[in-house]
């Protein structure tokens, strides 16, 4: 796949993830972080996405959200998925039939607080952060302090 065809396939993904974050009345915030926030993607880079909720343990607790997501409508379904903890936040690989892999990184609002900035926040946001959903400022306030 080329680099266009894959940057396509991104936004797609991208605006799925935003339609159905906007359904979930927990999700405050939602940032496009790593390679492809930074514009040096390859084709094989996974997609690394950051919720801010204030119940991050909600979407670990239940599942519910994988299958609430419209896969299909860029051609995917799930094979598998995969947690791992990062201290203030945690993550869900999924991983797709294409060979697509997402983190869905989840943390608290405190992840993203300047006062005092969290070492993690500040090497993940200063190595490209995206903002894609903001309504309350909680990422742009970050983005301004960095």
């Amino acid at each position: 796949m080329t680099q266009k065809l894959q940057l396509e396939k991104v936004n797609t993904i991208i605006a799925e993830v935003i339609r159905w974050a906007s359904y979930c009345n927990n999700i405050s915030a939602i940032a496009l972080v790593g390679s492809w926030a930074r514009g040096t993607a390859r084709t094989d880079s996974d997609i690394d996405l950051m919720f801010l909720t204030p119940d991050p343990s909600y979407f670990k607790s239940d599942r519910a959200w994988i299958d609430e997501i419209d896969w299909k409508s860029f051609g995917c379904d799930v094979v598998a998925w995969e947690d791992k903890d990062y201290g203030l936040v945690w993550s869900c690989h999924i991983y797709l039939t294409d060979e697509t892999e997402i983190e869905f990184s989840f943390g608290h609002f405190s992840w993203a607080s300047v006062n005092p900035i969290d070492a993690g926040t500040l090497s993940v946001v200063s190595n490209g952060c995206r903002i894609l959903y903001d309504p309350e400022g909680l990422l742009s306030q970050l983005l301004k302090y960095i």
